[in-house]
């Protein structure tokens, strides 16, 4: 077997451990270290396992096998933080933020919803609220504790989240302030235009409701929650759609709107809240037969529970989806600073 075979060899073995570092060390020099570290020990290992002096497939495999799969060696490098549950001590405390800001914000929607219900003249009952809350709260708990342990087992750190480069902004472009020389683009216009015009359609058709065969078969109410909902998703697609066509400028009014985004998304989930409350006027629409018209058999009582358990599942999502926007302003915050 020739060294360029061998070294092909090593080389996809090299390639696996990259594959299952952890993010943390991606696009670092100490990524490059590893490897070459670990290729110097196979290497060294051949020379050991090779009786005649010389190179062979058979040290290679040798060699390779006992470096460990690329699994194990990866594990290594993701045993950083203090144990603590499931959960590194150092995220511990970031954890607890997240599960009680989203816990406060989830309380606040379900009260402004009941707010709503009164003056929308629902009749929500306030064994209702507390079960929405309930939801809520099983559902949050869940998704922010599987990201923080998925987290830790993977060996962040909070270090591992902040800029280490001072960096500028000039005419829209990331610029270093060590060697002055434009980085990547900080803004994705294109992304938020195309998104913001598709929504904006949408969020018209729940408003304008043209499709008269299907309303004349829903439940009005359910029809207004719908045109709500239509404007909440307006509203978002607009600030989405403002941002692109900013493009690479103002970072400080992308912050602003990211904010008022934040804002929306929250109120919008009391539409989903109230949905929640009256499961007997969320459709479901089938057809009996081939040719026949839609009919709405609405949900079954049996299933509302799980209705209901599947709203809140939503609704967690959406205040999750909140924190990408948080992060974004918390990004743009260091390409202000000159």
């Amino acid at each position: 077997m020739s060294e360029s075979e061998m070294q092909m060899l090593v080389n996809e073995f090299l390639a696996k451990v990259k594959e299952k570092l952890p993010e943390w060390l991606k696009d670092k020099k100490e990524h490059k270290e590893i490897l070459s570290e670990l290729e110097e020990h196979i290497w060294n290992k051949v020379d050991e396992l090779s009786d005649t002096g010389h190179s062979t497939l058979q040290s290679v495999r040798s060699a390779i096998d006992h470096m460990g799969s690329p699994e194990s060696i990866a594990k290594e490098y993701k045993r950083r933080g203090t144990p603590k549950y499931y959960i590194t001590e150092e995220l511990w405390p970031y954890y607890k933020k997240a599960i009680a800001v989203v816990f406060g914000v989830i309380v606040g929607i379900v009260i402004i919803s009941q707010i709503l219900n009164l003056i929308f003249g629902n009749t929500g009952s306030f064994l209702d609220a507390i079960s929405g809350i309930q939801w809520g709260f099983l559902a949050t708990f869940a998704i922010i504790s599987v990201i923080f342990v998925a987290l830790s087992m993977e060996g962040y750190l909070p270090e591992d989240f902040q800029s280490k480069k001072a960096v500028k902004v000039e005419d829209g472009v990331q610029v270093s302030i060590k060697d002055r020389k434009p980085a990547k683009k900080i803004i994705k216009p294109a992304e938020d235009i195309i998104g913001g015009a598709i929504g904006i359609i949408f969020g018209m058709v729940l408003i304008i409701q043209p499709i008269q065969a299907i309303k004349a078969i829903i439940h009005p109410e359910f029809l207004v929650l719908l045109q709500i909902a239509g404007l909440f998703m307006i509203t978002e697609s607009g600030l989405d759609l403002s941002r692109g066509l900013i493009g690479n400028r103002q970072i400080r009014a992308h912050q602003i709107l990211h904010g008022l985004t934040i804002i929306v998304k929250l109120s919008s989930i009391s539409v989903i809240i109230m949905m929640m409350n009256r499961p007997d006027i969320f459709p479901i629409l089938i057809v009996e037969e081939w040719g026949q018209p839609l009919i709405n058999i609405g949900v079954a009582p049996e299933f509302y529970g799980l209705f209901r358990g599947i709203a809140g599942l939503i609704i967690a999502i959406v205040a999750l989806t909140t924190i990408e926007n948080m992060y974004k302003i918390y990004k743009l915050e260091n390409y202000t600073k000159s």
